[in-house]
């Protein structure tokens, strides 16, 4: 799907230029003149990125770079101006824009800087669709699963975890140790001593106190240059039979 663009700028020329150099680029560009405009089509229709002229007449374009991030719209901006200063640019990075383009406008300038906007919202979607979908498998597995860092400390625990070591949230942020305290949870000591002789991939078993049986293994998360940054432990519930 072709890229949507909305440029807002008060000047025809501008207007003229952008519309020329992105629509040549294979994009999809709506151009408006003034701020009650931009709002209206931000309102009724979706947009990757926009092109804001700072100022609209007498108006303000931070107006709209504000309402694009309170109703947290899923576009990028990028401000249009012939006079950044320290202050404007500020204040416009604090309310979330992209970047800025000076006038008069450079074809090369204007396609590197929109190609850059909409990869990098390419990236966050991405980003955003593999949290969702880790979110959703963390919580609906039926295994228990605990993310800890790499101190140990419990980072987030599903509700499989919580409920077969009898624990709830004020877990997080604890000890593998100081969790183990608990009768219910003495296992996850196990745990931890597996983890830490980093005896990846294996699975163990271990009997509770209540005489359920619990099978376990654990990984190491890893970055790309291999130095761990926390560990992984997936539990399931056995039958003792």
């Amino acid at each position: 799907m072709e890229s949507r663009i909305l440029v807002i700028d008060d000047e025809e020329s501008i207007r003229f230029t952008f519309e020329s150099f992105l629509t040549d680029e294979g994009y999809q560009v709506e151009t408006v003149s003034n701020l009650q405009e931009g709002k209206e089509m931000l309102a009724n229709q979706e947009f990757d990125l926009v092109f804001l002229d700072i100022l609209l007449g007498s108006e303000s374009g931070l107006d709209i770079l504000r309402e694009v991030k309170t109703k947290k719209l899923k576009c990028l901006v990028v401000m249009v101006t012939g006079a950044p200063d320290v202050e404007t640019a500020a204040e416009a990075v604090r309310f979330g824009a992209f970047d800025y383009i000076p006038k008069p406008i450079q074809q090369y300038n204007l396609l590197h800087v929109a190609r850059a906007a909409l990869e990098h919202k390419r990236l966050l979607e991405e980003k955003e669709t593999f949290r969702m979908r880790l979110e959703g498998l963390f919580r609906c597995a039926m295994e228990g699963i605990i993310i800890t860092d790499q101190n140990m400390c419990v980072a987030e625990m599903n509700a499989a975890a919580k409920r077969l070591f009898n624990c709830d949230d004020s877990v997080i942020g604890k000890n593998l140790d100081e969790i183990s305290a608990s009768p219910k949870s003495g296992s996850l000591k196990k745990f931890s001593d597996i983890v830490k002789a980093r005896f990846e991939g294996e699975i163990y078993r271990a009997v509770q106190e209540d005489g359920s049986l619990l099978s376990f293994t654990a990984a190491p998360l890893t970055t790309e240059e291999g130095i761990d940054y926390g560990y992984l432990l997936v539990i399931r519930e056995e039958s003792s039979e």
